[in-house]
């Protein structure tokens, strides 16, 4: 394996002008029959509002009421920078719910897509670039790190009740491998946000890490930033 000066350049580069405009991110189907036209007011705002609604919806167990909230903020969370951790936060929520709801399939499908997010957002460092702060009355910015291990805790809990597709044990000391379990689209913006992640594991100088990542965008046939 070389690592290419062009690997660097593009490590510094992605999660400038991307970041800042990229396009909707993907969002789970069912989701979208809650599409709307946008509330009035500031985005971040109504994404806390329906995150709030549905949090307390499954407080009283009401998860009906909960999915509709919580899909509403997804949507809403489409829009935030790919660095933002409020989309794979509310995929956590939604898992929970479809776990709640018994449809173990769903919440299978949505806790890994929430633990691939966070990864994306957060990096091996576990450190969000952005989001709420927790003043004004918003939800409290997570410890990414920290939330990636709730994550995966309960994606165990699912793997008690179907296949498990990467097992606990490999995620805790790996994360990375979510990638290669199919939860995300693999489509030219996922490219893209895996570059940003290879670059941070070269960083790190997790040099394993950043080849898997490369190998699986290379299976995908998508652009790499790792060249043999």
């Amino acid at each position: 394996m070389r690592i290419t000066l062009a690997a660097f350049i593009l490590g510094a580069l992605i999660g400038g002008p991307y970041l800042a405009d990229s396009p909707p991110r993907w969002a789970t189907e069912y989701c979208l029959e809650y599409r709307q036209a946008p509330a009035a007011g500031d985005a971040d705002k109504n994404w806390n509002d329906s995150y709030q609604r549905g949090f307390r919806a499954i407080e009283r167990g009401e998860y009906d009421v909960a999915e509709a909230e919580m899909c509403r903020a997804l949507l809403a969370a489409r829009e935030f920078g790919a660095r933002d951790w409020r989309f794979a936060e509310t995929l956590d929520e939604l898992g929970l719910i479809a776990f709640q709801l018994r449809d173990f399939d769903l919440a299978e499908r949505v806790q890994g897509a929430a633990i691939a997010e966070m990864l994306l957002a957060a990096g091996p460092q576990g450190e969000p670039l952005s989001g709420h702060d927790g003043s004004n009355g918003a939800v409290i910015r997570p410890d990414c790190r920290s939330g990636i291990r709730v994550y995966t805790t309960r994606l165990g809990w699912i793997h008690e009740r179907v296949p498990a597709r990467a097992t606990v044990a490999e995620l805790r000391n790996e994360p990375w491998r979510i990638f290669a379990a199919g939860y995300l689209p693999l489509d030219a913006n996922l490219a893209r946000r895996l570059n940003w992640l290879v670059s941070q594991y070269l960083l790190q100088e997790d040099l394993a890490a950043a080849e898997a990542l490369s190998e699986l965008q290379r299976e995908m046939k998508l652009p790499v930033m790792l060249t043999e």
